[in-house]
């Protein structure tokens, strides 16, 4: 998956625990990995997680639809 062109995505910022932060940014470098690249996998474990949960509680909202993004992520 390529990299969308600067100002086409929102930016996101957050304030993560020091010891949260340093342990991830090392995980990161040390499989050569940008943290930004970490976090998009992250995130889209999360989702999928959410969204089969969702669908196997029968939740009347029904599962999370990805908003043109496919399941696929690097990894």
């Amino acid at each position: 998956m390529g990299r969308p062109a600067t100002g086409q995505t929102k930016v996101m910022g957050f304030r993560p625990p020091k010891p949260l932060r340093d342990e991830f940014e090392e995980l990161a470098k040390s499989e050569e990995r940008s943290p930004s690249d970490a976090l998009i996998e992250a995130m889209h474990d999360w989702v999928k997680k959410k969204r089969r949960e969702r669908a196997t509680e029968g939740d009347p909202q029904g599962p999370l639809t990805p908003d043109g993004e496919s399941d696929n992520h690097p990894k």
